[in-house]
């Protein structure tokens, strides 16, 4: 990412948490940080830890159904830095893995990005299911998640179809020019990682994963003294999370914070607890695996260039 553009979305995320800073009342807002039980941060910041091995372990079971073995410190070095990428639109950034990869063993990219593209997929649709379980209360999500399973089928349908698959290829052959060999081979890539069988394996990693930063949502409703079931939690995680994602604005921000304190004071939180809720648990999120990413790269990358 071009440090410009890094710049510009800190300024934004500032502009995004001072709107909530005045919606919620700033006075209001500083009292109630003030009554947030901040030993539960380190239960956040390791229960999103614990998420992003349950997806490392999903990434690595990707790579390995197209043949793509790397060293666990290399694949761990590889995931891990992705995480930086996190604060771009629908962590489509996140496709750089796919370059971090090939300067690791020269592995083609028309390989690599198919299983980054997969990977998302997969927690697209995790989140879909995990909002699932909040429609009986908030039923104005419905049409808004079954247009994304719908979506979902018809890529995977595509993919899966040789009749479909074989015109789709011809066509984008016909435009890709010196790259046309390149998109028989990713949708080779995306025919291994798409199985039915791969799909029901990672959609339950992405599941526990996801889960994890629902219980983190929960744990901090807790930790200001307020309670909220795990259903509704995980419900409002979740739409908050696929909102965000479906923006295409970095990171969701403005999005997922507006939608995530919404929902919560739809549940019965006051305005001033769901906007300190929604800012401890995006930071625990969001800005953690954006923090976390830039360290291991910078502190990995020397070792990545000696290769």
């Amino acid at each position: 990412m071009e440090k410009n553009k890094f710049w510009l979305i800190l300024v934004f995320a500032v502009v995004v948490y001072l709107i909530l800073g005045v919606y919620a009342d700033f006075d209001k807002l500083l009292s109630a940080m003030e009554s947030f039980n901040w030993i539960f941060l380190i239960l956040l910041l390791a229960l999103t830890t614990l998420g992003y091995f349950i997806r490392f372990i999903r990434w690595d079971f990707f790579l390995k159904q197209v043949g793509i073995n790397l060293k666990l410190s290399d694949n761990l070095f590889v995931y891990f830095s992705g995480l930086c990428m996190t604060i771009t639109p629908a962590k489509a950034g996140e496709i750089w893995k796919g370059w971090l990869i090939k300067e690791i063993n020269g592995e083609s990219l028309s390989k690599t990005v198919p299983v980054v593209i997969s990977d998302r997929l997969i927690d697209i649709l995790a989140l879909v299911f995990l909002s699932l379980l909040g429609i009986i209360y908030y039923k104005q999500g419905a049409y808004v998640i079954l247009v994304i399973l719908l979506l979902f089928a018809v890529f995977v349908l595509a993919i899966r179809s040789p009749r479909i698959s074989d015109k789709l290829i011809s066509i984008l052959e016909g435009r890709a020019g010196k790259y046309s060999k390149d998109v028989r081979s990713m949708h080779e890539t995306f025919q291994k990682t798409l199985t039915p069988k791969n799909l029901i394996i990672t959609t339950i990693l992405g599941l526990m994963a996801w889960f994890m930063e629902c219980l983190a949502l929960f744990m901090a409703i807790y930790a200001f003294g307020q309670h909220l079931s795990i259903l509704v939690s995980t419900f409002t995680f979740s739409f908050a999370s696929l909102a965000g994602a479906l923006s295409m604005i970095p990171g969701g921000l403005g999005v997922a914070e507006a939608t995530l304190s919404g929902l919560l004071q739809f549940f019965g939180l006051t305005a001033t607890i769901a906007v300190g809720v929604a800012i401890i648990v995006r930071f625990a999120t969001l800005w953690y695996g954006t923090l976390l990413g830039l360290a291991v790269y910078l502190l990995g990358k020397s070792k990545i260039n000696k290769k």
